[in-house]
């Protein structure tokens, strides 16, 4: 009797070294604090009785925590190994650098779809508590778990481009600083914001429902999934040189992707 052992295939290699990086995100000392900040968030909203803040947890809520956290957590993912001087190692290891980059792709989903779960339970908490004015569709309730996924997936670019301990602190400093810059605009330029409430303050400075800002929330999503594209096509130029071209492709639909969704999002 003869036994046949099987290689596995570079996809296999990358899918089981995903499950180990999913883990480690969703584990990172950043991301239990964001998932802690979290649930504080959306336990104002349900005790607040201010069904604006109630829709603006569900629309917002993730996009800040762990949102802005995942990048900090996944610029120390991808440079740990370079922190721990253990680079060398990881060189010479069994699976490729590509490899490893791909992983990290894929793991990226997993704050996204942990952000999305908690979403939905929120979201129906506050439908059986009838915290709601106006119901978020759809396209609220996935806009913050996206952003999550773009953070993390920016937190890994700038780990490959920029792998100074200092890139996710500048980052974070921006990105929070690029919000408020585009909360305060008007002519629709908010819209662009990841972290966009939809909901209107209206003349009563948000202590009653008034109305949603006037735009288009699923071509919002189609912005900010765009914008995810770019970080990963961004991401995988630097790892394979093999198929930069592909690289290139792929960000240029995203670039148009990003520029469609971001004109049709506007009113």
């Amino acid at each position: 009797m003869t036994f046949t052992i099987v290689a596995p295939t570079r996809r296999h290699v990358a899918s089981v070294l995903a499950i180990g990086e999913a883990r480690r995100l969703l584990l990172h000392p950043a991301m239990l604090v964001g998932w802690a900040l979290l649930a504080v968030v959306i336990f104002i909203g349900l005790i607040s009785g201010n069904p604006v803040t109630t829709f603006g947890t569900i629309t917002t809520g993730a996009v800040a925590n762990p949102g802005v956290f995942c990048i900090l957590a996944a610029h120390m993912l991808v440079t740990r190994d370079a922190r721990a001087g253990t680079s060398d190692m990881t060189d010479v290891a069994p699976a490729t650098r590509r490899q490893r980059g791909l992983a990290l792709l894929i793991a990226a989903w997993a704050p996204a779809l942990v952000a999305l779960a908690i979403n939905l339970a929120a979201h129906t908490m506050f439908l059986l508590t009838d915290s709601y004015v106006q119901a978020p569709g759809p396209a609220h309730i996935v806009q913050a778990p996206v952003a999550v996924l773009g953070g993390t997936l920016l937190g890994i670019m700038l780990g490959v481009w920029a792998p100074a301990r200092v890139t996710p602190i500048v980052a974070m400093t921006a990105l929070i600083s690029f919000c408020l810059v585009l909360d305060g605009g008007s002519g629709g330029r908010a819209l662009f914001s990841p972290a966009q409430s939809w909901a209107d303050w209206g003349p009563g400075n948000g202590e009653q429902w008034y109305a949603l800002i006037p735009g288009h929330p699923g071509a919002h999503v189609a912005y900010l999934l765009g914008l995810c594209a770019m970080a990963a096509a961004a991401t995988w130029f630097r790892l394979s040189a093999r198929h930069r071209a592909v690289s290139v492709a792929l960000g240029t639909v995203a670039i148009a992707i990003a520029a469609v969704g971001g004109w049709a999002q506007l009113p």
